[in-house]
């Protein structure tokens, strides 16, 4: 049997909730730290999503959706990997996390983590002229067709 591997990625960065919180690093109390709902320009992907969604395809191992996602002649199978991480005042990405493991495979969840962790720097998202910490979400669809 042929199995046929997707990888779909959100046309535009997928954002579910985004949090931005001030760069704290001349502070020195707790109370300096104030967290955004929103933020008035969002941390953006070298060349945006159509960057971003392009570094994905070009990284993530789609081979893995036929290797542990096992459909029968005729069935697809469709799992959604939603990944957190901040993007910090530099760009760099850390706290990188599958926020959904129970809905995906652990193999490919471990696998939208690993490439999202060792992504470039990003423009840092600003509130008020200021660079901020910043939430991302992003969501990543595999399937696996059977053929």
């Amino acid at each position: 049997m042929q199995l046929k591997t997707v990888i779909t990625l959100a046309a535009a960065i997928f954002c579910i909730q985004a949090n931005a919180q001030k760069d704290t690093a001349t502070a020195n109390t707790d109370t300096a730290k104030k967290e955004f709902i929103t933020v008035q320009v969002e941390a953006q992907f070298p060349g945006g999503a159509k960057g971003w969604q392009k570094y994905l395809e070009a990284n993530l191992n789609a081979d893995l959706g036929a290797k542990y996602l096992k459909p029968k002649k005729g069935q697809i199978i469709t799992q959604v990997a939603i990944v957190s991480f901040l993007v910090n005042t530099n760009g760099e990405i850390s706290e990188v996390q599958l926020i959904n493991p129970d809905d995906v495979h652990k193999k490919l969840g471990a696998e939208t983590v690993r490439v999202i962790k060792e992504g470039p720097r990003w423009v840092p998202a600003t509130q008020n002229g200021k660079k901020v910490i910043y939430r991302q979400k992003q969501s990543v669809t595999w399937q696996v067709s059977g053929e």
